[in-house]
């Protein structure tokens, strides 16, 4: 059976995966554990050293709390706003940007990540009041489910129905499809380790999830999920669309055993 409607109450995910910084890891670290040298602080924590304004700011700046570690050196990086190339540092909060053609103190600044990850990842823009903006990344199997989840919670069925494999086996009826989400308030989801395989020109993913679904009437059930992906190998299929993951089945099962997220990710997923 094809159990996508169980998952029914659904209305979006934010992917907790996403750009998580080893913070916890680090958070005991003692400052005093960074040697001063010259002008420059050496920590050992990740092994990298600031140096100069960048060192200055970011003792004036927060520190460890605000910025995080420094996770690279200084390089020179092109802009993906304006093009143009920066004395750039990464640390684990934040990157900074050296602007000497401004006078103090905004000769460093912080790099506009957030203008850029909204560029890149919500390519309509954000909705004006407080929807949830329009997002579709069907090149990799995580993002595939966000963007599933996504349409569903922007109640584009259309879109999310499109991300069905044509053809393929216990695919619900669209009328069905759009039926199973009338109780949906909203979900958040989390994916586990995904496993690719490959077989004659094609691969296939097996995605565990885990869905906890609010529904209108405000209760929250949580589902352990696993999805089946497809798609073809590149230069295989002259259509653009054929390298886009499709869905090809999903199975989910209620957990009444408030099981931990990371338990139910870890059960098995595949065929």
């Amino acid at each position: 059976m094809f159990h996508i409607n169980h998952v029914r109450r659904t209305v979006l995910s934010v992917t907790l995966g996403a750009i998580v910084v080893a913070g916890s890891a680090l958070s005991g670290a003692l400052l005093t554990h960074a040697q001063p040298v010259d002008d420059c602080r050496t920590f050992p924590e990740t092994g990298h050293k600031v140096c100069g304004k960048f060192l200055t700011y970011w003792d004036s700046h927060g520190g460890l709390a605000q910025q995080g570690f420094p996770i690279s050196e200084t390089f020179t990086e092109n802009s993906p706003l304006d093009g143009k190339p920066y004395t750039v540092q990464y640390f684990e909060r934040a990157v900074f940007e050296l602007h000497p053609e401004n006078q103090p103190p905004y000769d460093v600044l912080l790099s506009q990540l957030g203008t850029f990850v909204a560029k890149q990842k919500y390519t309509q823009g954000f909705p004006a009041t407080g929807g949830v903006p329009f997002y579709e990344d069907r090149l990799d199997p995580a993002t595939f489910i966000e963007s599933f989840y996504n349409a569903i919670n922007r109640k584009e069925y259309d879109r999310a129905y499109s991300y069905f494999q044509p053809g393929a086996a216990d695919v619900p009826t669209y009328t069905d499809f759009v039926a199973g989400y009338a109780d949906t308030a909203s979900v958040m989801i989390y994916t586990g380790k995904i496993e690719v395989n490959a077989g004659a020109g094609n691969l296939y993913a097996n995605v565990p999830t885990v869905l906890v679904a609010t529904h209108t009437d405000g209760s929250v059930h949580t589902y352990a999920a696993c999805y089946i992906l497809h798609r073809t190998n590149a230069g295989i299929d002259p259509n653009p669309d054929a390298v886009l993951w499709k869905l090809m089945k999903g199975t989910a099962t209620e957990d009444t055993a408030n099981t931990p997220v990371a338990t139910l990710l870890a059960e098995p997923c595949g065929p």
